[in-house]
C-alpha cells in the first residue's frame, strides 16, 4: 500500500495539474459512493426528451429540431426555430455587418485564454479587440501619439455641428436603407417575428442595392439567357434551320438564280439530267493545328483520374467536327467501371455541357471519353456528297449521312438497312436528316429508277419536295389517305412477289440485271416510303397503319420497297417490339432521357448528345457518333427546282382514288354477311316482312331491322309504311346488278 502511495506521489510531481489559469481545484469532501446504472427504459426516454443547451439546464417545453426531408440543402433553415427575427439575406447582412455570417462570432485561442483568466467576459468577445502594436519608438513618442489634442468646449461643439451638417448632405441611399433596417430592428426588439417560420419563396428575389452609376450602366435582356448547349457555336456563321414553320428564317431563292437554272436546263431538255454537285454548299478549309484547349483537357482528365487513385492516363485523341475523343489506357488490374463511374466528376472538371464514355472503343484496347469541342466545325451536305465513293457508287440507294469522329464521310445504303428509324427531339436535326436522305436519292437517280412516297401528318416538313417527279402520289397529309396508301403499298408488294415468282428471281436486283434492258418486261423501280411523325399516325389511324407497317417491314425488302419512320416522341407503347425488331438501322438524335434513348437505340447515350445534327447511327448492333450533314432550305429549293423543271411527276395513284376506295371498304364493312341471302329471299317471295326474315334465317329482330334498312338504302325494297309490309322494287336481274355494284 505504501508503495502505491509513493508511486502516485511521484507521478503527481512529474505531471502538473491541468488547471485553467486563474482557477484552483477545490478538495472533494463528498463521501465515497458507487453510482447506480440506469435501466434501459430510462436511457430510451432520456434520448427522446431532448432539451437544447441554448435554453439552459431546465426548460418547461420540449424543443425538437426539425429535420429536412433531405440530408442536404439550405442548412440555415434548420435553425429558423431558434431565431427571434427572420434571417437576413446575404446582401443585407453584408451591408449591415460587413459579412454574411453575422450570427457567428469569431473567437481566437488568445481570447479564450483571457476569458478563462477573467480578463474578458463573453460579451466582450462580440466587440473587436485590436492588439497593441509594439514598435521601437521611445515611450515619450508613444505617449505623444496616444495623447489627444486639447480643444476648447466651444470649438468641440462647433466642429460637431459642422460634421453633422456635412454628413447629412453626404447621406447615400445605402445609409437610408441601413437606417430603416436598424429602426425596424429596434422596434421589433424583444418580440418574435410572426413570419420567422414562413418558408422562403423561390419566386422572391433578393433586393440588391446598387449605386446610381451601376444602375445606369446595367442592361438586362431576358432573351439573352440561353441554354448551355446553344453556347457551343459553329466555325462558320449560319442559321441551323430545323423547323420550316418559321417562314421568315427560310431564305428565298432569288429570281435570277431561278432563271439561271431554267436556262441551263433548256439546253438539255431532251433527256433527264442529274443535279450537279455544285448546287450544294461546302465548308471552308479546316486548320490542322492542335488547339490549346485539347492539351488543357488532356491534363484535366489525367489530374481527375489521379485524384481518384485510378491507374489510367490519356494516350491519344481524335478530333472530330463536334466532339473530341480522348483515348484512356488503363493500368493492369483496373476495371473499366472505375472510369465510367467518374463521368460526373470528369464532366465537372472539364466544365463540359455533357460527355459520353465508350468503354471500350470497338476494336481498341482503350476507353473513349467524348468531350464537346469549344468550336464546332460546320458540316454541309456538299462536304459529304462531293466524294467519289458517293458519286461513282453502283448502289442507287446510297445515302450521304455526315462525318464521323475521325472527320471522315459516312455513307449507308437503304438496301442493306433495309428499313430505318429516325428519332429525336425538336431542334436535334431530325428533319434535316430526312431532307438529306431525300436529297441523296434524287441527286443520284432518275425518276424511273427510284420512287418516293412521302407521308407528312404535320403538313409542313416535307412540302418543299411536293413538285419533284420521283413521287408515286402527291404528298400525303391526311390520316385516312395515309392508311389507304400503306394498304396500296402492301398490295403492290404482293403483286411484285407474283412477278418475281413467275420469272424465277429472288429479288429486285437480280430482276433488274436480267430483264432491265428488255422492254417486254415491266420495270420495277425501288420505292422508299418516308413517314414523318409516325407516332402520331399510329395513334390516329390505329391498327390499320400498324398492320400495314408490320407487313412491309417483314416482307418488302426483296421486292425493293423500303420504309423510313421518323418521330420526335419515341415511346414503347407506340413503337412496339414487333415493328422495331424488323428495323435494325436507327438514327438517334438528342432525346430528353435515357428511357427514350433505350426505345430508339436499345441503349443509353442519345440523351448525352448536343443537338443540331449530333447523332448516333446504329448499324449491326454498333453505334457510331456522327455529325449529320446540314442542308439549308435554299439548297433544297434549288435542288427541287432543278429536277421539277425537267419532268412532271407521273403519279401511280391519286388521293381521290384512295378516298373512294376507303369509302367502299367502309360500306362493305357495314353490309351484313346475310345481306345477299335476305335480298334473294325477299325478291323471290316478293314480300319483305321482318317476322318472316327472323323466322327464316333464325336471327334477332334488331339484326333483321339493320338488314332491311340496308335493302332500303340500296333500292331493293320501299320505305317503311306503318305496320304494312314493305314492297319489293326490283326483280332478279336488277338485284344481280346491285350485287355487282356493291362488289358481292
Amino acid at each position: 500500500m505504501m508503495c502505491l502511495l509513493k508511486l502516485f506521489s511521484r507521478r503527481k510531481k512529474r505531471f502538473k495539474e491541468r488547471i485553467v489559469p486563474g482557477y484552483t481545484r477545490t478538495e472533494d469532501t463528498r463521501d465515497f459512493f458507487i453510482p447506480q446504472i440506469r435501466k434501459m427504459e430510462d436511457k430510451k426516454t432520456a434520448k427522446q426528451n431532448f432539451v437544447s443547451p441554448v435554453f439552459g439546464k431546465t426548460a418547461k417545453d420540449e424543443i425538437m429540431i426539425p429535420s429536412d426531408h433531405k440530408a442536404y440543402g439550405d442548412i440555415d433553415k434548420k435553425y429558423d426555430i431558434f431565431r427571434q427575427k427572420k434571417r437576413l439575406t446575404k446582401e443585407e447582412a453584408k451591408k449591415r455587418y460587413g459579412h454574411s455570417y453575422y450570427e457567428f462570432t469569431h473567437v481566437s485561442s488568445r481570447d479564450m485564454e483571457k476569458i478563462y483568466s477573467g480578463d474578458y467576459s463573453r460579451d466582450d468577445v462580440k466587440t473587436p479587440h485590436h492588439e497593441q502594436v509594439t514598435s521601437d519608438a521611445s515611450p515619450d513618442a508613444q505617449d505623444e501619439s496616444q495623447t489627444p489634442e486639447a480643444v476648447s468646449i466651444d470649438d468641440f461643439f462647433a466642429g460637431a455641428k459642422q460634421f453633422e451638417k456635412e454628413s447629412s448632405h453626404s447621406n447615400s441611399a445605402e445609409d437610408d436603407v441601413l437606417r430603416d433596417i436598424e429602426a425596424e430592428d429596434s422596434a421589433n426588439q424583444g418580440s418574435l417575428d410572426k413570419d420567422r417560420f414562413a418558408p422562403i419563396d423561390d419566386n422572391d428575389e433578393d433586393i440588391l442595392y446598387k449605386a446610381e452609376s451601376d444602375k445606369e450602366n446595367e442592361s438586362f435582356d431576358e432573351d439573352s439567357t440561353q441554354k448551355a448547349e446553344e453556347d457551343i457555336r459553329f466555325s462558320q456563321d449560319f442559321d441551323y434551320v430545323e423547323d420550316e414553320e418559321n417562314e421568315e428564317r427560310k431564305p428565298k431563292l432569288s429570281e435570277e438564280k431561278k432563271e439561271q437554272i431554267r436556262s441551263e436546263l433548256g439546253k438539255t431538255r431532251g433527256s433527264y439530267k442529274l443535279p450537279p454537285i455544285t448546287l450544294f454548299n461546302k465548308s471552308n478549309k479546316k486548320d490542322d493545328e492542335e488547339p490549346d484547349w485539347v492539351k488543357k483537357n488532356i491534363s484535366l482528365i489525367d489530374e481527375t483520374l489521379v485524384s481518384f487513385n485510378v491507374d489510367a492516363e490519356v494516350v491519344g485523341y481524335t478530333k472530330g467536327p463536334t466532339v473530341t475523343r480522348y483515348e484512356v489506357s488503363l493500368g493492369p488490374g483496373v476495371s473499366t467501371r472505375k472510369v465510367t463511374g467518374l463521368i460526373d466528376n470528369l464532366q465537372m472538371s472539364l466544365s463540359a455541357v455533357s460527355i459520353r464514355i465508350e468503354a471500350p472503343i470497338p476494336g481498341k484496347n482503350t476507353i473513349g471519353i467524348e468531350v464537346p469541342n469549344e468550336v464546332r466545325e460546320s458540316v454541309f451536305f456538299g462536304d459529304v456528297a462531293d466524294n467519289p465513293k458517293f458519286l461513282r457508287a453502283d448502289d442507287p440507294l446510297l445515302l450521304a449521312v455526315g462525318l464521323n469522329i475521325d472527320a471522315e464521310p459516312v455513307y449507308t445504303s437503304i438496301e442493306s438497312m433495309p428499313h430505318g428509324l429516325v428519332a429525336g427531339s425538336t431542334q436535334s436535326g431530325k428533319s434535316v436528316c430526312i431532307a438529306s436522305i431525300i436529297a441523296s436519292l434524287i441527286s443520284r437517280n432518275r425518276p424511273d429508277q427510284v420512287k418516293l412516297m412521302l407521308i407528312d401528318p404535320k403538313k409542313v416538313d416535307l412540302q418543299q419536295f411536293a413538285d419533284i417527279p420521283h413521287l408515286v402520289t402527291p404528298i400525303i397529309d391526311e390520316p385516312i389517305v395515309a392508311s389507304e396508301s400503306l394498304k396500296w403499298m402492301v398490295r403492290e408488294m404482293d403483286r411484285r412477289y407474283d412477278i418475281l415468282k413467275e420469272n424465277r428471281v429472288v429479288n429486285v436486283s437480280y430482276y433488274q440485271e436480267k430483264f432491265g434492258d428488255n422492254p417486254d418486261y415491266e420495270s420495277m423501280p425501288r420505292i422508299v416510303v418516308i413517314i414523318e411523325e409516325a407516332s402520331d399516325l399510329l395513334l390516329s389511324s390505329g391498327l390499320d397503319v400498324e398492320e400495314s407497317i408490320l407487313k412491309l417491314t417483314q416482307k418488302s425488302r426483296a421486292v425493293g420497297i423500303h420504309l423510313l419512320l421518323a418521330t420526335q416522341r419515341p415511346s414503347a407503347d407506340i413503337l412496339k417490339g414487333a415493328i422495331k425488331a424488323n428495323i435494325p438501322t436507327r438514327f438517334g438524335f438528342k432525346v430528353p432521357s435515357s428511357t427514350d434513348s433505350n426505345v430508339v437505340l436499345d441503349m443509353s447515350g442519345a440523351e448525352k448528345l448536343l443537338g443540331k445534327g449530333d447523332m448516333l447511327l446504329m448499324e449491326n448492333g454498333l453505334a457510331k457518333r456522327l455529325q449529320g450533314a446540314y442542308l439549308s432550305p435554299q439548297e433544297i429549293e434549288e435542288l427541287t427546282l432543278y429536277v421539277s423543271e425537267q419532268m412532271e411527276p407521273d403519279f401511280l395513284f391519286t388521293h381521290e382514288s384512295l378516298e373512294k376506295k376507303a369509302k367502299d371498304d367502309v360500306s362493305k364493312e357495314e353490309i351484313d354477311e346475310l345481306f345477299e341471302g335476305v335480298a334473294r329471299y325477299v325478291v323471290r317471295e316478293n314480300r319483305c316482312s321482318l317476322n318472316k326474315i327472323t323466322q327464316e334465317f333464325n336471327i334477332g329482330f334488331n339484326r333483321a331491322v339493320q338488314i332491311v334498312e340496308t335493302l332500303e338504302k340500296e333500292g331493293v325494297v320501299s320505305g317503311n309504311v306503318g305496320t304494312k309490309a314493305r314492297d319489293v322494287l326490283v326483280n332478279e336481274e336488277d338485284l344481280q346488278d346491285i350485287f355487282e355494284e356493291i362488289g358481292l
